[in-house]
């Protein structure tokens, strides 16, 4: 019976830092280019047809 419980402890917090990983996958990487746009417009400015 405990190797049941440690097993649905353990499946619950693999889920649950999946999903902290997959929002900070999006959110960091997000934040940082918040950041840089700026930069990257004085780099490479927009083509004019």
């Amino acid at each position: 019976m405990t190797l049941l419980f440690d097993t649905c402890a353990m499946m619950i917090s693999v889920v649950f830092l999946s999903i902290v990983g997959m929002v900070a996958g999006v959110a960091i990487p997000g934040l940082f280019m918040v950041a840089a746009a700026p930069w990257l417009d004085w780099i490479l400015p927009v083509r004019k047809k």
